[in-house]
């Protein structure tokens, strides 16, 4: 069973964190790379995934205002999944993006869209580099969910040290086109 909770000080993320490194997502591999980066911003939230009460997968949301202007977060942050660890095969398929049968599009979007402010500005970037699969994020599932009009391709910027893409997600079309494809159950954790 899927669980989802925002990040607490006291969770034990070592299991996960251990893996990353050893996958290479180094973003992900530690404390500091995972949570004390964003100690800086005025306003973030992690949430970590669970699957069997195992720490499997994270994703975060910070403030964006010097980028995109009042009431903007940059969202999906520091996503991982570690899905070798889970009973689906399909995460990174044009079909599992098209039909949001992945852990992305059922969970973590949802999740963020429900723990900030309505109205927020609500962007995603991406970049061509290969580290934290990041060239698929700008070349493949950003693409197929612009031709949904679940996201919006805004402009090119540099931010923290590399060329990115800004795409705006629209939450009224991200949730009618998910809520037309099965739903996956999990639990947010309060």
């Amino acid at each position: 069973m899927y669980e989802i909770s925002e990040y607490k000080r006291d969770m034990d993320l070592s299991f996960f964190y251990k893996r990353c490194e050893q996958k290479g997502f180094l973003n992900n591999a530690s404390q500091k790379r995972l949570i004390e980066s964003f100690d800086r911003q005025k306003f973030y939230k992690l949430w970590i995934l669970f699957y069997n009460s195992l720490p499997v997968g994270t994703t975060a949301a910070h403030d964006f205002d010097e980028i995109m202007g009042e009431n903007s977060y940059r969202i999906c942050v520091r996503t991982c999944v570690l899905s070798e660890l889970l009973p689906i095969k399909h995460i990174r398929t044009k079909d599992g993006i098209i039909n949001h049968q992945n852990i992305v599009s059922q969970i973590f979007i949802p999740t963020i869209i429900n723990s900030l402010p309505i109205n927020s500005g609500l962007y995603i970037t991406s970049c061509k580099k290969d580290e934290a699969s990041m060239r698929l994020v700008d070349g493949i599932w950003a693409k197929l969910l612009m031709k949904q009009k679940s996201l919006k391709k805004i402009k090119n910027v540099f931010y923290r040290g590399v060329e990115q893409t800004v795409w705006q997600l629209i939450p009224k079309f991200f949730l009618s086109n998910l809520y037309q494809h099965p739903r996956w159950e999990y639990k947010l954790a309060v």
